[in-house]
């Protein structure tokens, strides 16, 4: 008796065992079948990028990106690189745009200084030389004396970017930078948005290489043909 109470207990044994072996490996298949069927390069809606409820309209044959950013921003100084490389990239499909953000005094100055840098024809000498000599030689640049001092001999004069920061024209521009983020809900940077619609931004979900890879989907979704 004892040993058919043995023999049945063991034939128990193993058939839960094997039904474990085949579940196990039904799950398994079923996991290789979503990662193979699952279609790359698709982001969702509110967790990789948000539509804008007040989008602003785009004229033009390219698709415009928008970067909204600070030289006071860390995360920015570090996705500069990356993001001129992608602009580069895309050169033939976009038209990149960049709209300083304005969140402090300190910001704003060098809001102020980026609009200004522009109008003398002298951002890009300067552009990547400011972000650098604020993140990485820790230079002291918080005033716009201290700024025209930086910039003298480097395709301007102090006097002349003094007289261009402080320029009416530049005030306008600030004002509408400020409005621009406020209109698209700018709380933080840097922020991207695609032609108007669709802004992407560092989240849990999405850092400075993949905020590259949702751009790409944006675009190549604006750039796509209307289905019939």
């Amino acid at each position: 008796m004892a040993k058919k109470q043995q023999r049945a207990l063991m034939i128990q044994k193993l058939a839960v065992g094997a039904a474990v072996v085949v579940i196990v490996g039904l799950l398994g298949f079923l996991y290789t079948l979503v990662l193979t069927e699952a279609p790359l390069g698709e982001f969702v809606e509110g967790e990789h990028y948000v539509t804008i409820e007040n989008p602003r309209r785009v004229r033009g044959d390219k698709v415009e990106v928008m970067e909204f950013f600070s030289y006071g921003c860390v995360h920015c100084f570090d996705f500069d690189p990356k993001l001129n490389d992608w602009v580069a990239d895309n050169r033939d499909r976009i038209e990149f745009v960049r709209t300083p953000a304005i969140s402090s005094n300190f910001w704003r100055l060098l809001a102020r200084t980026y609009y200004a840098m522009e109008e003398l024809g002298v951002l890009e000498e300067n552009h990547s030389r400011l972000f650098n000599d604020l993140h990485n030689a820790r230079r002291d640049l918080d005033s716009l004396d201290k700024i025209a001092a930086w910039i003298d001999g480097h395709g301007t004069t102090a006097a002349a970017f003094k007289s261009m920061a402080a320029s009416p024209g530049i005030e306008q521009r600030l004002e509408l930078a400020d409005r621009m983020a406020r209109r698209l809900d700018i709380t933080s940077v840097p922020s991207i948005v695609v032609n108007g619609k669709y802004l992407v931004r560092i989240t849990s979900e999405v850092g400075p290489t993949r905020m590259l890879d949702v751009m790409d989907y944006l675009v190549e979704k604006e750039t796509a043909p209307p289905v019939q």
